[in-house]
């Protein structure tokens, strides 16, 4: 199948190209950081590379809670904007599309997470609209290599930085912010899955992440990592639990994660 994905330069983005890849699809990547020219934001630009694409798995959009904060209207641009453009491309030239947004989604408590829920409100309507196929996925903490950490985001690369470095790092809160651990290998997975068996998928929002087994306090982990930590303010918008309903047909995480993190250290 010809796939067109969406931030291919980025986390999930590359793991997803591979993934694809290595089960014989032909894919096409988009992303503005590859020196392609390719602005989602701009009009007209989806529909150019969508051309001759059989799907879409659109991953390009903002990725940090604190940074939404601090510049709402770029991750409003970066996520919203970005989105509506493939939506509409994608509706006009009928083809299905694998919409990845955010766990953080469900609240809407800060810019990124209400940016996230207007991409699925207008997924909603257009599939209510126009009979648009579309799928959503909520993925929460998704780690593994390759992965960029900063105290913005990433939490878990940068906590492995932290390690490697020997540096200590500030806890935000009490540390007992609870998240289910999802390895990017399973994400990619889930991903081409949907590629290739979408009408087992399409017209529902998929909420996913490593699941009761795989979660972990944010001061759990950096236990486990041996970091030297102390505790700051909470973080405006840090919800206290995140973790993955996780009722995607024929599939579940494989990685547990302390196998995962141990692969990475």
């Amino acid at each position: 199948m010809r796939v067109l994905v969406t931030g291919s330069s980025g986390f999930i983005g590359g793991h997803t190209v591979d993934a694809l890849r290595d089960n014989d699809h032909t894919v096409r990547g988009c992303d503005k950081k590859d020196g392609s020219g390719w602005d989602l934001t701009i009009p007209g630009i989806a529909a150019t590379v969508m051309g001759g694409c059989e799907m879409v798995v659109h991953l390009a959009a903002t990725c940090s809670t604190p940074g939404s904060v601090t510049d709402p209207m770029t991750t409003f641009r970066d996520t919203v904007v970005s989105a509506v453009n493939v939506l509409d491309a994608a509706r006009v030239g009928g083809i299905p599309v694998v919409l990845v947004t955010s766990v953080k989604a469900r609240d809407g408590m800060t810019p990124y997470g209400a940016a996230k829920r207007m991409v699925e409100l207008w997924a909603e309507e257009y599939r209510s609209a126009y009979q648009f196929p579309v799928t959503v996925v909520r993925p929460g903490t998704v780690y593994g290599p390759g992965q960029e950490g900063s105290p913005d985001s990433g939490w878990i690369a940068w906590f492995l930085k932290a390690k490697e470095e020997n540096h200590p790092v500030v806890i935000s809160g009490a540390g007992d912010q609870t998240r289910d651990l999802l390895h990017v290998t399973d994400m990619a997975r889930l991903l081409t899955r949907m590629v290739e068996h979408f009408g087992d998928f399409t017209g529902s929002t998929w909420d996913v992440g490593g699941g009761v087994k795989n979660a972990v306090t944010v001061h759990q982990m950096a236990d486990y990592l041996g970091l030297d930590y102390t505790f700051g303010p909470p973080r405006y918008g840090d919800a206290a639990s995140y973790i993955g309903k996780d009722s995607v047909p024929g599939w579940e995480p494989r990685i547990e994660w302390r196998d995962g993190i141990n692969r990475l250290t």
